[in-house]
C-alpha cells in the first residue's frame, strides 16, 4: 500500500470517530444505522479495517456532510 493511502485511511478513520462523537452516537447506534456490527465500527475507527466507498457514502448521508469531509484533517 502506498504511503499516501495509509495516511488517508488514518484520516478517514479519525474523521469517522470525530463525526460520530459530535453527533452523539455510540458505536452501536452508528452500526445500526449502517447495518453492520459495533465491532466493525470499532475496527474502522481504530484503523484496523478499511471502510468501503459504499459505506462511506452512507455515512455522509447519516452525518449530512459531503463525502469529501472524510478525506480532510478536521
Amino acid at each position: 500500500m502506498q504511503e499516501y493511502e495509509v495516511m488517508y485511511h488514518k484520516i478517514i478513520s479519525a474523521n469517522i470517530k470525530r463525526l460520530r462523537k459530535a453527533a452523539k452516537l455510540s458505536q452501536e447506534n452508528l452500526a445500526e444505522k449502517l447495518g453492520c456490527s459495533r465491532e466493525f465500527i470499532s475496527r474502522v475507527e481504530n484503523n484496523r479495517e478499511r471502510i468501503s466507498l459504499r459505506m462511506l457514502l452512507h455515512l455522509s448521508k447519516i452525518f449530512d456532510y459531503s463525502p469529501t469531509v472524510f478525506f480532510k484533517k478536521l
